[in-house]
């Protein structure tokens, strides 16, 4: 099945882990599912009166309250908060490698497969669309540039992944293209794993 060969090339290399050093703990999960024979991501796009990351693209995600007994506990609460995906259908299946945002958050990338076809309810406080995203786009490399961006000004570089209308850059298009990394190495073309429904 394509979440055993998904599982299978997460674990093929260590995640690394930062130490939090005054930054936030967060998790996001990365949400991942087979429609139509293809692997598809699932975005959102933040709502725009967010105090961290208004109208970015993002996971599910956020800081780590202190019952969350981890990363993972974390990453699917706030998957349930923000989406109404429940804990129970989510099958984790591996992690990315910790992330230090410029808004000093450690974020822990959770990957994990839903069900398809699913039923979301995205909270319209937290979360303004939500895009998915096949990830035959994601590998293709002539969708992606790097990008200069003044943030509290100072400059910044980060790659920018494009997709239709999408512009999807900054700690986001870091993780999806580990993620395209992490699935697609040691593959003619970068094709991705097999997807059999």
């Amino acid at each position: 099945m394509w979440f055993e060969e998904v599982a299978r090339r997460l674990e093929a290399k260590p995640v690394r882990r930062l130490a939090l050093s005054g930054a936030t703990p967060a998790a996001v999960l990365v949400p991942l599912y087979v429609a139509g024979g293809e692997l598809w991501v699932l975005l959102t796009r933040r709502a725009d009166h967010l105090l961290h990351h208004p109208g970015q693209y993002a996971f599910p995600g956020g800081a780590k309250d202190p019952e969350d007994r981890d990363e993972v506990a974390t990453a699917l609460r706030e998957a349930r908060e923000e989406l109404g995906i429940v804990e129970e259908s989510v099958m984790v299946l591996g992690h990315l490698n910790d992330l230090l945002t410029v808004t000093n958050f450690v974020i822990s990338p959770v990957v994990g497969a839903l069900p398809y076809p699913h039923v979301l309810q995205p909270d319209p406080r937290e979360v303004a669309a939500v895009v998915p995203v096949p990830f035959s786009v994601l590998a293709n490399p002539l969708l992606v540039e790097e990008q200069e961006f003044v943030w509290q000004g100072e400059r910044v570089r980060s790659p920018v992944l494009h997709y239709g209308p999408h512009r999807i850059w900054g700690a986001t298009a870091r993780m999806l293209l580990e993620l395209v990394e992490r699935l697609t190495s040691g593959e003619e073309g970068g094709a991705g794993p097999k997807r059999s429904p």
